[in-house]
């Protein structure tokens, strides 16, 4: 498990790989950067583009990897398909310019776009992690429901299974909320 005070660490040591270009800190692990009682993670979902230097950084820091065995934490490189964020997502994200790293740009989502992404699946971790985003970052129906209207779930970009689940999953979110 990835404590979130390693997380940082983690992306630094990722970009430094990555040298110049683009890393998207998106799941549970981007929590680190925005809540003061973030998660724990399985590991630290990035995308990143180059998606060649993306291959080096799954090589090097991946599952079982020697940074895995060293660092008991490990990257998981996936394509942008993977986050299924409100469409405007990026408007709102944390960009970060790392001194260690000064040529990539790290965009970190804000926690209401990862609650939007976690939908879909919301397992039981996910159901922890959406309580820990609405406690740090209260949310409102109308301001919920408009983030899910840009969601790939309603633009019609997602499996009609997937978005079964999305809507039942946000509307069981919906119902604990404010007006």
């Amino acid at each position: 498990m990835v404590d979130p005070s390693a997380v940082r660490r983690i992306v630094i040591d990722a970009a430094r790989l990555v040298k110049t270009g683009e890393i998207v800190v998106f799941g549970s692990a981007s929590l680190a950067f925005w809540l003061e009682n973030a998660p724990t993670s399985r590991d630290v979902d990035l995308w990143v583009t180059p998606s060649e230097r993306g291959d080096a950084v799954e090589a090097l820091m991946g599952e079982l990897s020697w940074y895995h065995e060293r660092h008991s934490s490990y990257v998981e490189v996936l394509g942008p398909e993977t986050f299924a964020g409100p469409r405007t997502w990026r408007e709102r994200a944390l960009r970060l310019s790392l001194p260690e790293a000064p040529g990539v740009a790290v965009i970190v989502p804000h926690p209401h776009d990862v609650l939007i992404s976690k939908l879909e699946r919301l397992a039981p971790s996910d159901r922890d992690h959406i309580q820990r985003i609405l406690s740090e970052a209260p949310i409102d129906r109308d301001r919920l429901e408009a983030l899910a209207a840009e969601s790939p779930y309603r633009t019609g970009d997602a499996p009609l299974a997937s978005t079964e689940a999305f809507e039942l999953h946000i509307a069981e979110i919906l119902a604990t909320l404010p007006d």
